[in-house]
């Protein structure tokens, strides 16, 4: 039965909550209760009770996007998140389920995060480094550059339409890339989707990172760019965010992380194309006002003195 007040969403996917809690022990008595989880731009997610009480997250899998290059065969996800939480940085994984594809996780108690408080940016911070040095091996390097050519290359395919100016800023892109020069040997165990919605403060103050849809083995600095662009932080706050990661301030990580954060943009910029020339598949998203506001943020940012400043400092 469903609890949601939105009985239209909810009878949409009814069918499929119900046959996954059947085929998982303790929740298979026909009694679980659930309500949709709005959001989620990829997967559909509902938060479930079980008769006894317990509480879990089912999330059900859009195979759509795998096929379109946005995430993933969902094998690496769902592994990669397995580990996350026998790690303790995500949450611990109840079940994978087959058919409906999709995966039950423990309900982590807790509280959105202000990464602007420099209390929660510096745990923020201590948490990435421990997902880095885990010793984990995810089941995928990540690339954000090439990821992005690849989405966008569907997105073309799909009759996207992108910025008249998008051919001129490629070419900057391309030179962040060279700059960087991404090396899979050096690469660490990475969320790659690190913002606000995919963090939780629990009640003793530690960090949990949720889904890893996007997680693989990338540059460490990646992960902290990202933070820092769609975390909207200043210069100062950056700076905490690295000093406080690699326990001393180093410019030349810090303008790393500088380049990594319009990378991490111009990601998110593909995704977002891709979303849009197929939206019938998650259209609970504003697609196009997303991409509209990142790529603004885009041609902001690699129009200040600091980012030239930066490119110039990771080159040297």
């Amino acid at each position: 039965m469903s609890t949601n007040s939105n009985v239209q969403e909810i009878e949409e996917f009814s069918e499929r909550v119900i046959k996954a809690l059947s085929k998982v022990p303790g929740w298979d008595d026909g009694k679980a209760t659930w309500r949709w989880i709005s959001g989620g731009g990829a997967h559909k997610n509902f938060h479930v009770t079980s008769s006894s009480g317990q509480q879990a997250v089912l999330k059900l899998w859009n195979c759509d996007w795998q096929s379109l290059g946005v995430l993933p065969p969902s094998a690496v996800p769902l592994l990669n998140t397995v580990e996350a939480g026998k790690f303790g940085i995500g949450a611990p994984v109840i079940a994978i389920i087959d058919d409906p594809l999709g995966i039950m996780l423990e309900f982590l108690p807790g509280t959105s995060v202000d990464a602007k408080d420099p209390e929660i940016l510096d745990l923020i911070a201590k948490r990435a480094r421990s997902l880095h040095e885990s010793g984990m091996c995810f089941k995928r390097d990540f690339n954000p550059f090439a990821e992005a050519r690849i989405i966008l290359a569907s997105a073309e395919r799909k009759g996207a339409s992108l910025p008249d100016d998008y051919a001129d800023v490629r070419k900057t892109i391309n030179r962040i890339e060279h700059a960087l020069d991404l090396r899979s040997r050096e690469f660490v165990p990475s969320h790659n989707d690190l913002y606000s919605a995919n963090m939780l403060r629990q009640s003793d103050g530690s960090i949990r990172f949720i889904d890893y849809d996007l997680s693989g083995n990338s540059d460490r600095c990646y992960d902290l760019g990202l933070i820092a662009t769609f975390e909207g932080l200043d210069p100062d706050q950056v700076d905490r965010l690295t000093t406080s990661y690699f326990g001393r301030f180093d410019p030349k990580l810090r303008a790393r992380t500088e380049l990594f954060s319009v990378a991490a943009d111009h990601h998110q910029f593909s995704l977002f194309a891709i979303a849009l020339a197929a939206a019938d598949m998650n259209d609970d998203y504003d697609y196009t006002g997303y991409m509209r506001d990142i790529w603004n943020r885009i041609l902001t940012r690699i129009a200040t003195p600091a980012f030239s400043k930066s490119l110039d400092l990771v080159i040297v």
